[in-house]
């Protein structure tokens, strides 16, 4: 039987020229709030960063032998924002880290759709597609031309999330408004999917603006064990929820194709907050809202769609924890697809 567990993979140490704490000081004082971890050095900061990085993240995790701690790096992509390559650490992790940015870094030269298909090509025949997988960060800032997205979409599968909330409370639009370029790349086929992350550097109490690892966002994976290789694969193939401020919980969402073509939809979820609104999104469009939403939330529907479906909502402003005023509490549910279903 599977079990929920949380994590955050966008988190900086003092290897990096703008973090502040150890590997070891984040998970002491964020292992509250995670269940796995993964720590992400910055590509121009090699080689002080990799090598000082990988040696605390190898001495964290004979400490805390419970808690997966991935070791990846943030790379200036050859196209536009930074991106993730994560793997398990049996399948030369330092080497995947260190290869990437000696042969693709944008900042010397690797620029372009044709250089960023032939990192993902390189991932793909060196490391394995089923065993690797490349998240976008911050896609908003700039916007990503929906053609560069969909060129390494069309690529091979090692390009699998987009990143939704994560520095501070910045939210990408490109993943959270209903019909942007998710939805856009959802509804022409690709598999790709949502998450959050902290991207911590300095936490508010030594006078940063993050809050710790797991402790404001959070990543809810399905997984059989709390394993690399368990989730590694939830990660890619979708089975995994994202939250702001541990807003909902053992949410169920299912679809069921019936004998009349029409698709039987099943949520349910546990509020922990006053939700405002929950949509349900279907092939790049709205086609359910719910206000006025219980604790226990369920609803049963019938639809006709082609493609996928997923659900966002949010809650009430709630008041933050280390400065003045409210954020927005949130949630994104990763999209099923109607292909997958079964009579």
């Amino acid at each position: 039987m599977g079990k929920w567990v949380k994590g955050d993979l966008h988190v900086h140490t003092q290897n990096c020229n703008d973090g502040t704490l150890s590997v070891d000081e984040i998970i002491r004082r964020s292992k509250e709030y995670i269940d796995f971890i993964g720590i992400s050095g910055h590509s121009y900061d090699i080689p002080d960063c990799f090598e000082g990085q990988y040696a605390e993240v190898l001495a964290a995790r004979e400490k805390y032998p419970e808690l997966p701690i991935f070791h990846t790096a943030e790379q200036n992509f050859p196209l536009q924002r930074h991106t993730m390559f994560v793997t398990v650490p049996e399948n030369k992790e330092f080497a995947l880290q260190r290869e990437l940015v000696q042969n693709f870094h944008r900042q010397s030269g690797h620029e372009g759709q044709e250089e960023a298909c032939c990192e993902l090509r390189y991932v793909k025949e060196g490391w394995g597609e089923e065993s690797t997988f490349m998240i976008y960060n911050h896609p908003n800032d700039p916007d990503v031309p929906i053609e560069d997205f969909r060129v390494i979409a069309k690529e091979n599968d090692v390009f699998k999330v987009i990143a939704c909330v994560d520095r501070g409370e910045r939210r990408a639009k490109q993943t959270w408004e209903i019909g942007e370029e998710w939805d856009k790349l959802l509804c022409e086929g690709y598999r790709l999917y949502a998450r959050n992350g902290s991207d911590f550097h300095q936490h508010f109490t030594d006078g940063g603006h993050d809050y710790f690892p797991g402790e404001f966002v959070q990543d809810c994976v399905y997984v059989e064990e709390n394993n690399y290789e368990e989730i590694l694969r939830a990660y890619r193939n979708g089975r995994f929820y994202c939250t702001v401020g541990n807003c909902i919980e053992n949410p169920v969402f299912t679809i069921k194709k019936e004998e009349s073509g029409n698709y039987r939809v099943h949520l349910s979820l546990t509020a922990n907050v006053e939700m405002e609104q929950i949509d349900l999104i279907a092939d790049g469009k709205c086609v359910c809202s719910f206000n006025d939403i219980p604790r226990d939330f369920s609803y049963d529907g019938v639809f006709s769609v082609s493609k996928y479906f997923r659900v966002r909502g949010w809650g009430k402003g709630v008041n933050r924890k280390y400065r003045e005023g409210q954020y927005t509490p949130q949630f994104l549910l990763n999209p099923i697809f109607v292909s997958d279903c079964e009579v």
